[in-house]
């Protein structure tokens, strides 16, 4: 049974207007830099890119609209006294824009700037310790092969929010999605 959700944010929480995939191999080109792979990068190369990143999400953050149902799927877990967490590759400053941009309340945030990026699953780990819900009743839910492997990574439970056809999966999810409200019914279910 599940006591915990875990969103991503972009994609997830906000309906996708940045090929974040696209704006990271553009990084790489110009940069030779990944977020994934920082430590590779000499470290005027990964200024340069972690500042084109910022200046991307800080952009996407200003211009994000909800995806439909979020806010009746945030009181639906609260009055089920499941917790809720965000966990976003995003830098903390994009995150605190789109947080209050759409009143939106996580009592647990976890960003880039916290704990090491997705695929990881550091941060899922660290969630579960935060919100004392073992990984085995968490649910990880994105729109990304990278939410997917790090909540299995982690142990957690995975939905993907299909948006893409032909999403390039390296793990599956054990979830599929079309919209946020079918999480009601994945509670529902047990």
């Amino acid at each position: 049974m599940l006591q915990g959700i875990i969103f991503d944010m972009d994609g997830t929480i906000t309906k996708p207007k940045v090929d974040f995939a696209a704006v990271e191999r553009e990084i790489e080109e110009k940069f030779g830099f990944v977020l994934d792979h920082a430590e590779r990068s000499s470290p005027e190369a990964r200024a340069k890119a972690m500042e084109m990143l910022d200046q991307v999400e800080s952009q996407a953050a200003i211009e994000s609209e909800l995806n439909e149902g979020v806010h009746e799927l945030l009181d639906y877990l609260s009055q089920k006294q499941l917790k809720s967490a965000l966990f976003t590759r995003n830098c903390r400053k994009s995150v605190d824009v789109v947080l209050g941009k759409h009143n939106l309340h996580f009592k647990y945030v976890i960003s880039r700037d916290d704990a090491k990026p997705k695929p990881a699953p550091d941060a899922i780990l660290l969630l579960s310790k935060m919100m004392e819900i073992h990984t085995d009743y968490l649910l990880m839910v994105g729109d990304y092969k990278y939410d997917i492997m790090c909540g299995k990574a982690a142990g957690a439970k995975t939905a993907l929010l299909r948006y893409q056809k032909d999403l390039d999966m390296e793990v599956i999810p054990d979830f599929e999605i079309d919209s946020l409200q079918e999480i009601i019914q994945i509670i529902e279910r047990g």
